[in-house]
């Protein structure tokens, strides 16, 4: 999906500027995470489908004309590095973002099925605090259905109070887009590269003999 929303972005940045494409792409980015706060065990998998398809496309539509707003601003001698600076931050993001947001359900998926497994043996509380599929295993194995639900309800929790922080981040980031980016229309171009002294000097003319 953002490599479909590219080239949607190229075309309206050459008509608007920067800051109102890509502002309000992240924005609605940030509110479709925070749509999976919405989300429980019965909702049907079209309505999840819509929100991955509105969420990459509107991805697609900021990291284009921002990367390319980044190295258009670079000196000629940096042209090279620009590209590789850019791709690593946004790959090192990535992966932050993921571990941020998997850190957060985890701690608060623990928090949520501690109180189910109350007076069950100590490997059932190792295993079931792991994650829901590990308790869902082994309430299946030990026949406790009460806690595969525990363990079901802790993780749409979980996954709630993820997808509010992770909105949140998203949001802090349009406001940075809102903030640093130019509101005209058009390339931004760097600084001006200084005349070559030695082209810049005229000869002087000579008396007439």
């Amino acid at each position: 999906m953002p490599i479909a929303a590219a080239p949607i972005a190229s075309r309206l940045v050459r008509r608007l500027p920067i800051r109102l494409v890509t502002v309000p792409a992240l924005t609605v980015a940030a509110l479709t995470m925070g749509g999976y706060g919405l989300l429980g065990l019965d909702t049907p998998l079209l309505r999840i489908e819509l929100l991955l398809l509105v969420q990459g496309l509107s991805i697609g539509m900021v990291i284009g004309p921002v990367t390319a707003a980044l190295i258009s601003n670079l000196p000629l001698e940096q042209a090279g590095a620009g590209p590789a600076v850019t791709n690593t931050v946004r790959q090192t993001g990535s992966v932050i973002g993921i571990a941020v947001g998997g850190t957060i359900m985890s701690i608060v998926y623990r928090r949520a099925v501690e109180p189910s497994l109350e007076g069950a043996p100590g490997a059932v509380r190792e295993q079931a605090a792991v994650s829901a599929e590990q308790a869902r295993h082994i309430a299946a194995t030990t026949h406790q259905p009460a806690l595969a639900r525990a363990a079901d309800d802790a993780f749409i929790h979980a996954m709630h109070v993820g997808a509010g922080w992770i909105a949140a981040i998203a949001l802090l980031g349009a406001v940075v887009l809102l903030i640093t980016l130019p509101s005209a229309t058009g390339k931004t171009t760097g600084p001006a590269p200084e005349p070559d002294r030695d082209e810049a000097r005229t000869p002087e003319p000579r008396a007439a003999a």
